[in-house]
């Protein structure tokens, strides 16, 4: 079943053109992944579809709906949820204020926040201050806030960004639990993390999406190698 729609989206700067014409849908049950150097119009893409931006041509689609020109808060409401590359949370506020406000905004239940506190191991940081704890324990607060807003679809902006070596094995292992739960599209720079989790990798440069398919048909792409691999 189809889940989001992307036609002909183009997005300019004055004489930039950060999204060039950009087309492409996923499907339910799909984890996806957009990869790029930087530059390449990804962050401006998923601003565009969670309205944080407004696209100067083309259509979104979501479950069926066109939901080009609906607010943000809308959007979230129909169940698209995003995280973002600097972490989103309440620092000055601690874990547990941090959970119940995301709990409150989609009136999830006690259980559904004991389960999501149990599912992250965030219950020895409960009482802590969200801003005084590690990176990734930060990055784990923010995908708990995330699925309590019960997502259709979870867009992850390069969430292994400042994370070490343990942290994004940690993550990898998060996520691969996570697609049972919700649908996941993924931008990301690691490409250890994209080939462990994605079915589908969708390349852009320039804006324009230059590649798209399986882990294995990307790797065996030579212009993906050239371009965003660094290869010959």
């Amino acid at each position: 079943m189809e889940l989001l729609r992307v036609e002909g989206v183009t997005k300019r700067f004055g004489n930039l053109v950060a999204v060039d014409n950009v087309s492409f849908t996923t499907r339910e049950g799909e984890l996806v992944a957009i990869i790029g150097p930087n530059g390449a119009g990804k962050t401006t893409l998923v601003n565009l579809i969670t309205k944080k931006l407004e696209p100067d041509q083309g259509r979104i689609f979501f479950r069926g709906m066109e939901i080009t020109r609906l607010p943000a808060h809308s959007i979230a409401r129909l169940g698209l949820v995003r995280t973002f590359q600097i972490v989103s949370i309440f620092p000055n506020l601690t874990v547990e204020e941090n959970l119940a406000i995301a709990a409150l905004r989609s009136n999830a239940s006690r259980s559904d926040l004991e389960r999501v506190v149990e599912e992250f191991k965030l219950k020895e940081y409960m009482g802590r201050k969200a801003g005084t704890l590690p990176l990734g324990v930060q990055k784990l607060l923010e995908l708990s806030m995330s699925l309590l807003l019960k997502p259709k679809l979870l867009i992850l902006d390069e969430p292994a960004a400042g994370l070490g070596p343990e942290d994004r094995v940690s993550l990898i292992e998060t996520l691969a639990r996570l697609r049972s739960q919700t649908n996941i599209l993924i931008i990301e720079h690691d490409m250890n993390v994209v080939f462990k989790l994605a079915d589908r990798i969708i390349v852009m440069d320039k804006g324009r999406i230059v590649a798209d398919g399986s882990p294995e048909e990307i790797r065996g792409n030579k212009y993906v190698r050239e371009i965003y691999l660094g290869e010959e």
